[in-house]
């Protein structure tokens, strides 16, 4: 017989016992009645004892599985009764120990990974750098003319590989989980123009005008560095799917569980298609920009969910809206 049988029966003997005894009781009289309410007492004092036990330990196990869900050291358990719940408690110890031994591995390899790169990253700054520098000093010795033209194209060709090397480093980074965020109240528009510094000559290259919403007395806690290069990538897909002529604008504004910047550009609507896959890494839809590698979102919304926020995309009859989210 299971044992969730025999508790089964043992309850329904006890309130039979019960209120047999008290019937029985009632026969006797006045003696008898108390001899009865004194037994069904016990009886039921006995079985509120045995219930509450089995409550409690299911609530050691609930505060148990609540410890393992939340990735924290779970509490050692007591009482190790035979039982269904002790069986369960044995398969929740071997579970989580083979959860906890893999996550230890797969944080192991994420920190090795992330290492790597930037052991790579590194070998490549440095070829990278001579080649930048070498093309300054042979513009200023060359003449005017196809050379110089050719020289530039180098340099615009090593400054997109260099990008794409911080940004292969920055999100493996972030992937590692070793990116230390420092949030601090500062004003909102420090971060925009953080943002906006480095890219005032793609928005004057594509004739594009990058309008700012953002009162001076906003203030908006978060990693300053991290979330200006959030936006950053956000301002420059914006700029690089805007037709000259448009505008890109971002504003700000904080909200009661969240602060919002908002990126919205003139340019044509997200095809559907592309939407559900903009934030995945390396993917370049239809109407991706000529030398896109697809990885500017998807490190714009790592940024942000590293700092308990996200990025979404939505369109809007003025054109598409990126929003950056940092929640409180």
């Amino acid at each position: 017989m299971h044992s969730r049988e025999f508790y089964r029966m043992l309850a329904v003997m006890l309130a039979l016992t019960g209120a047999a005894a008290i019937g029985q009781g009632f026969a006797w009289g006045v003696p008898g009645i108390v001899a009865a309410l004194l037994l069904g007492g016990a009886l039921t004092a006995l079985a509120a004892v045995y219930t509450l036990r089995r409550y409690r330990r299911i609530a050691q196990l609930s505060e148990y599985l609540a410890q393992v869900y939340t990735g924290g050291q779970p509490p050692r358990l007591s009482g190790q009764t035979p039982g269904e719940l002790s069986a369960l408690q044995d398969d929740l110890y071997k579970i989580t120990s083979v959860l906890q031994q893999q996550a230890s591995a797969l944080k192991a390899d994420k920190r090795f990974l992330a290492d790597s790169l930037s052991d790579i990253a590194h070998q490549l700054r440095t070829p990278l750098s001579a080649i930048l520098l070498q093309c300054d000093f042979l513009r200023e010795e060359l003449p005017p003319g196809e050379a110089v033209e050719g020289l530039a194209q180098i340099e615009t060709q090593a400054d997109r590989i260099r990008w794409l090397v911080e940004s292969l480093l920055r999100l493996s980074r972030l992937d590692a989980g070793v990116v230390p965020f420092e949030k601090r109240e500062l004003p909102a528009r420090q971060v925009i123009q953080r943002a906006a510094g480095g890219l005032a000559g793609l928005y004057l290259k594509r004739n594009v005008e990058l309008q700012v919403d953002c009162p001076e007395q906003l203030n908006c806690v978060c990693d300053l560095e991290w979330t200006a290069e959030a936006l950053a990538n956000l301002l420059k897909n914006a700029a690089e799917h805007t037709p000259a002529g448009g505008t890109v604008r971002v504003e700000y504004s904080p909200q009661a569980l969240y602060y919002e910047f908002r990126v919205q550009n003139t340019g044509p609507a997200i095809l559907p298609e592309d939407m559900p896959h903009l934030f995945e890494r390396f993917w370049r839809g239809a109407a991706a920009s000529p030398g896109s590698v697809g990885i500017g979102l998807p490190l714009a919304r790592s940024i942000a969910r590293g700092q308990q926020g996200d990025v979404s995309a939505e369109n809007t009859p003025e054109g598409p809206l990126f929003r950056l989210r940092l929640f409180r």
